[in-house]
């Protein structure tokens, strides 16, 4: 398990929890209400998604009335649409873009590795926040799972 767990505030920007993904080098980060609760997982994938689903909601409304539907590559107007729709989730709080009836996945502080590794398994994720009196205390993530099983120390022992 991480200890130094770098979480995001749903309050925050997105664009502000996308500089903290980027600068940590991490695809992912609990993201935590004003009192520390954990509210879900924020992803770079979850960002993308919604950037795209603003472009085509854009995109098919000017296809209905302007656009040939043979047309393929890209002109300024879908340029413009893109860098909108960057511009207005990277504006957007870090609630509006986790995913949407997300059923986050965690782990209690007290929980074994295998427990761990069978919840990994089992809903297909990649990381579980650990959690005490519903605060995130710790991570544990498939790469933590994977040098343990090697036998290697992870990141807290030198990696």
């Amino acid at each position: 398990m991480t200890r130094e767990v770098v979480s995001v505030r749903a309050s925050d920007k997105v664009r502000d929890a996308w500089i903290v993904l980027i600068d940590t080098g991490i695809s992912c980060a609990p993201g935590v209400d004003n009192e520390g609760t954990l509210v879900g997982v924020l992803s770079n994938t979850d960002i993308y998604r919604s950037v795209i689903e603003r472009y085509r909601k854009a995109q098919s409304l000017r296809e209905l009335t302007t656009r040939p539907t043979d047309q393929i590559s890209m002109d300024k107007e879908d340029i413009r649409e893109l860098s909108l729709a960057i511009v207005g989730v990277a504006g957007s709080p870090v609630s509006a873009v986790i995913a949407p009836g997300q059923k986050v996945i965690s782990i209690g502080h007290e929980d074994s590795v295998d427990r761990a590794l069978h919840l990994m398994a089992e809903h297909d994720v990649n990381l579980l926040p650990v959690l005490k009196d519903g605060k995130v205390v710790g991570i544990v993530t498939r790469q933590d799972i994977i040098w343990l099983l090697a036998g290697r120390p992870g990141k807290e022992h030198g990696r």
